[in-house]
């Protein structure tokens, strides 16, 4: 275990930089004043659309909003709505526009094309005064405290995960109330899934520091590569995803999220040549693909390749497994998003340690050019 491990880091995120007892109540009034628009639909077809994490988060979180609430709503990359579905938009739709600053010029597009073809949009945003927020006809604002308690040089790392974390809470929230005011959801079943929304979050601190001991032995084995795999299915193709950045921004190395059964179909053949440099972390939460994950696992292994599990203590067996992780708690693949990423998250600070990479966020070179300026349309008229 290193002189200075990140598990208490990981506590002090989730404890001081997600109040919930302020972020349910930022998060209630922004549900009410989407609810009180006049061109609010309770049979709307929703749009999220947004890029990297926030868009992570929102294909993390359909998929139990689907079933729970009855939400009809389907993720899109800011470039692919707002260039390709904008024009295409009906009465019907309505836009949720997400993005951690409001910055995001693509996100932005997206927002402002909806608003010209007439559409309710909606800022999921952790500024209230960033450009999102002013742009879109209502706000979802949910807050994220400093963390000033962790040295500025890694606190970047943490503070982005907290930033994750409470959109994946914001949505959930407010997707589930879009549910109980159609009368999809008991308030109780709603309350009772934040509830444990909640306790998974608060969990994390204590599943780092039992999982730390293991990341960093991994990291030492692994240090050498500089690709990795991350599979998944339902929610968790979103939490490969925002796995794989994790890889890109900190080390960076190619971190590569794949759909489970794609795996199976493609980088199965790589993996016959590469043998063990073909690692694979294989998210496999309780749920309608545990047994195409444990299945995965197994040729994995008898490709040649190691196969990294994370799943639950009581679902799934994995004797082919090169390393596992077992995400105690809740047993929902839909809440699976909250935790099932931090295996990856340890692994990526201890290859960074080992690396010499301090400070560990990367930094851009671009002062965000690509990401927050550039051509930013707000006309359809342009757009076939």
């Amino acid at each position: 275990m290193p002189s200075s491990p990140f598990a208490p880091h990981f506590k002090t995120a989730v404890e001081c930089a997600i109040n919930f007892l302020t972020l349910r109540s930022e998060l209630r009034e922004g549900v009410e004043r989407l609810f009180a628009h006049p061109r609010y639909r309770k049979d709307a077809q929703i749009w999220m659309t947004g890029s990297g994490d926030s868009l992570f988060a929102a294909q993390s979180t359909i998929p139990g909003l689907r079933r729970w609430a009855g939400l009809k709503a389907t993720h899109l990359s800011s470039i692919e709505f707002a260039r390709y579905q904008a024009p295409l938009l009906t009465p019907a739709d309505v836009v949720w526009g997400i993005s951690n600053s409001g910055s995001a010029a693509r996100t932005r597009e997206a927002v402002m094309l909806a608003r010209a073809k007439g559409n309710l949009t909606v800022g999921v945003t952790g500024s209230r005064t960033g450009p999102l927020a002013a742009l879109a006809d209502t706000c979802v604002y949910r807050p994220v405290g400093e963390l000033l308690e962790i040295d500025a040089a890694i606190r970047g790392v943490f503070l982005n995960m907290a930033e994750y974390l409470t959109t994946l809470y914001a949505l959930y929230f407010t997707g589930l109330h879009i549910g109980i005011d159609n009368r999809a959801i008991e308030k109780a079943h709603a309350e009772e899934i934040l509830s444990e929304c909640e306790a998974a979050i608060l969990s994390i601190g204590e599943l780092a520091a039992e999982y730390e001991p293991a990341a960093a032995e991994m990291a030492a084995q692994l240090k050498g590569l500089d690709t990795i795999w991350i599979i998944g299915a339902g929610p968790s193709q979103g939490t490969a995803r925002y796995c794989a950045a994790k890889f890109h921004e900190q080390l960076p190395w190619n971190g590569i999220p794949e759909d489970l059964e794609e795996w199976a179909h493609l980088q199965y053949f790589l993996t016959l040549t590469w043998k063990e440099r073909s690692v694979v972390f294989v998210l496999a939460p309780p749920g309608n693909s545990l047994d195409r994950a444990e299945e995965l696992v197994e040729g994995i292994a008898d490709a040649g390749g190691r196969a990294i599990a994370v799943s639950h203590p009581e679902h799934g067996e994995f004797p082919d497994a090169w390393r596992s992780f077992l995400a105690r708690g809740h047993a929902s693949d839909y809440l699976s998003p909250i935790t099932y990423h931090l295996p990856a998250q340890l692994l990526v600070l201890h290859i960074a340690r080992q690396l010499g990479h301090e400070p560990f966020a990367l930094r851009r070179q671009d002062d965000y050019k690509l990401i927050r300026q550039g051509v930013v349309l707000n006309d359809l008229r342009s757009l076939s």
